[in-house]
């Protein structure tokens, strides 16, 4: 998968357009606005722009309304499947590329948030911490799917009763322990 196509899926607005057309199967600009009212106009037309650049959207129809034009916009491809099958069936430079690349958006997009006036990572709910689980196979996928659950409820959400767009970000691999903690 092209880095620039990663990277900019790992946007949370684009991210959340791609959730968008995953659900209803296809999608309208109008669509994409009355889910993400806070981005306006030209931002919401310039995410389209780069995911019909980067081959990710495609326009599947049109609808005449009142003597303009709608295009309806469908996945070219599930990019979040490339994803997965890199994952699986990738090399380690693949794998090097899409962990460097994520890791890189999360740098910038806390770049951007501590870039703000008035930026408060308590009054924001800003977190991340690493936290060191010992768990078997079973244990781990149980942890997974329970987190999944968690997500799903939530995944849905639109931009009412005060909700702003947030991003969630995880982690989970195997690692060495270099030093145990005193209380083991």
């Amino acid at each position: 998968m092209d880095n620039k196509v990663l990277s900019g899926l790992l946007n949370p607005i684009r991210m959340r357009m791609m959730q968008i057309v995953l659900k209803n199967q296809t999608a309208t600009t109008k669509m994409f606005a009355d889910d993400l009212p806070h981005v306006p106009p030209a931002s919401l037309y310039r995410h389209i722009n780069r995911l019909v650049a980067d081959g990710i959207l495609e326009v599947c129809g049109e609808n005449r309304i009142r003597g303009t034009i709608e295009k309806v916009y469908r996945l070219r491809h599930n990019p979040f499947q490339e994803m997965e099958d890199i994952g699986t069936s990738g090399h380690k430079e693949e794998h090097d590329n899409l962990f460097y690349t994520f890791a890189m958006t999360l740098l910038s997009d806390f770049n951007n948030y501590t870039s703000t006036e008035g930026y408060d990572l308590q009054k924001d709910k800003v977190g991340f911490r690493s936290f060191p689980l010992y768990l078997n196979d079973e244990e781990c996928l149980e942890f997974i799917d329970a987190l999944k659950v968690l997500l799903q409820n939530v995944t849905s959400n639109g931009p009412e009763n005060g909700r702003s767009l947030r991003k969630f970000s995880f982690t989970i691999m195997p690692t060495e322990e270099t030093e145990r903690s005193e209380e083991s």
